[in-house]
């Protein structure tokens, strides 16, 4: 197979552009669905704590349960996502080198400017801050099957 002329590989970085922007859109509206859903179940367990008492004992240290997978199952999809995102943003990279326009390209990301990232800059990556959040409301749905269980 011949090489693609330029005209065709311009064609395939802005293919590669979009998909990169398609992705990233994705993953922050999956993240926002992950946050609100880990919110909103620390929100109904801790309301019925309030209204419950002892009664419902089983079925609140259950909501915190399904709140505590939720968490972890959210952090490990926000990894996977992640990794989408860094294969959509390589592809990118490889056509705009290709093409000779790194230089030019799309760079909205240390990553991709090709940059190494500081310890500091590395935490506030995006993904960084999603998992530490995750993590938070994993800590108050343990916090929450401690609380339940043992007043």
């Amino acid at each position: 197979m011949a090489d693609p002329s330029r005209e065709e590989l311009v064609d395939l970085y802005k293919l590669a552009v979009d998909e990169y922007r398609f992705q990233v859109n994705l993953n922050w509206d999956r993240s926002k669905y992950f946050l609100v859903f880990n919110t909103a179940v620390i929100g109904v367990g801790t309301g019925l704590v309030k209204v419950g008492r002892n009664v419902a004992t089983p079925l609140l240290v259950g909501i915190f349960a399904v709140g505590l997978a939720a968490a972890a199952l959210s952090a490990f999809a926000i990894s996977l996502q992640h990794g989408y995102y860094r294969s959509t943003r390589d592809r990118m990279l490889a056509v705009a080198a290709t093409l000779e326009i790194e230089d030019w390209g799309v760079a909205s990301t240390p990553g991709a400017r090709g940059e190494r990232n500081s310890f500091l800059a590395r935490i506030g990556k995006v993904q960084n801050i999603l998992h530490m959040l995750l993590f938070v409301a994993g800590v108050v749905d343990v916090i929450g099957m401690i609380y339940v269980l043992t007043r």
